[in-house]
C-alpha cells in the first residue's frame, strides 16, 4: 500500500481551500447577477448558502491538515450548481 506524501497532501489541502474560498465569493455574485437578471427564484438560495459553509470547511481542514473533511468541503462547493439546476428542472 502506497502512502500519499505530506507534500501531496498539503498541495490538496490548498487547492481544495482555494476553491472553497473562491466558491464563497463567486457563487453568491453569480445568485446577484441572476435574480437581478432572471427574478428571484427560491433555488437559488444553494448558492448563498453552501458556498459559506464550505470555505469555514476548506480553512478548516487545512488549519487541522484534514483530508476527509477537505473533500467533504470541495463536495460542497460544487454541490449548489448542480442542486440549483435539479431544482429549477422541477
Amino acid at each position: 500500500m502506497q502512502f500519499m506524501d505530506v507534500s501531496d497532501l498539503d498541495l490538496w489541502l490548498t487547492r481544495v481551500r482555494n476553491l472553497t474560498v473562491v466558491a464563497a465569493v463567486a457563487y453568491p455574485a453569480l445568485g446577484v447577477f441572476l435574480a437581478v437578471d432572471e427574478g428571484w427564484r427560491w433555488s437559488f438560495v444553494a448558492l448563498f448558502l453552501l458556498s459559506p459553509v464550505a470555505a469555514v470547511l476548506g480553512i478548516r481542514a487545512q488549519r487541522e491538515i484534514r483530508g476527509g473533511l477537505s473533500a467533504a468541503a470541495m463536495a460542497l462547493a460544487i454541490a449548489p450548481l448542480p442542486l440549483m439546476a435539479a431544482a429549477e428542472a422541477l
